[in-house]
């Protein structure tokens, strides 16, 4: 079992953010000690590594918290995850598209300002 702190060490995140993400209910499977710190299993890590990749790609605490909430729930809510998760792919892959199409007119604009 590991705690906060040698979590937050292992995956380069704020002790704070751990607690915090703990406060939203996003870490509903973590355990306790008999004085209340918060205890990781190592497979566990995976679960904050992926809210700190959805939440650097927008995705809302309301929706984690959601999908933290199903996997509790066991495997009759894989669905309603799998949908979760495709629809916030699509979203990304659409973000990635309107980037793209910046980059390219910023190179164009940037070529035209390197003529004059």
């Amino acid at each position: 079992m590991l705690t906060v702190k040698e979590v937050a060490e292992k995956l380069s995140i704020a002790p704070s953010t751990i607690r915090y993400y703990d406060d939203q209910g996003l870490l509903p499977f973590i355990q306790r000690d008999k004085n209340s710190y918060r205890l990781f299993k190592e497979d566990e890590l995976f679960w904050l590594e992926l809210i700190e990749c959805m939440r650097s790609t927008g995705m809302p605490i309301k929706t984690l918290r959601h999908v933290a909430h199903l996997h509790m729930q066991g495997k009759e809510t894989l669905a309603e995850r799998k949908r979760i998760f495709k629809e916030h792919r699509e979203k990304l892959h659409k973000q990635k598209q309107d980037i793209d199409v910046a980059l390219g007119k910023l190179e164009v604009k940037m070529k035209l300002l390197d003529s004059l």
